[in-house]
C-alpha cells in the first residue's frame, strides 16, 4: 500500500490516480503483474489514505455534517481504516502469490 502516503500528502482520494496510476500501471505491466490486482490495490491504498488523513476532502465534509472537528472524525476513523488496510494488504499479498 505504497500509494497511501501520496493520498495523505495531497489530501485527495482521486488525486492519487492522476499521480500514481500511470506509474504503477506501466510498472505492473513490465513486471507481468495482474492489472486487476494493481488497479484494485491502488484503489484500496488511496481510499485508506483518504480515511486516515486529517484534512482530506471526505474527512472535512463528514466532520462538518456530523458536527465534530476533522481531527475528531479522523481519529475515530483511524482504527477502522487500519483494520481494513491490513486485511486488504493481506488479501492482495495472498492473491498476488497465487
Amino acid at each position: 500500500m505504497t500509494k497511501s502516503p501520496t493520498s495523505i500528502a495531497t489530501g485527495s482520494n482521486w488525486g492519487v490516480f492522476v499521480i500514481i496510476l500511470p506509474i504503477v500501471a506501466v510498472l505492473g505491466q513490465n513486471l507481468g503483474a495482474d492489472m486487476t490486482l494493481v488497479i484494485g490495490a491502488t484503489l484500496s491504498a488511496s481510499t485508506f489514505g483518504s480515511h486516515a488523513c486529517f484534512y482530506s476532502d471526505a474527512t472535512v465534509l463528514t466532520a462538518q455534517a456530523s458536527g465534530c472537528t476533522p481531527f475528531q472524525h479522523a481519529f475515530t476513523q483511524l482504527p477502522y481504516a487500519a483494520l481494513a488496510g491490513c486485511i486488504a494488504a493481506a488479501g492482495y499479498l495472498v492473491l498476488g502469490y497465487m
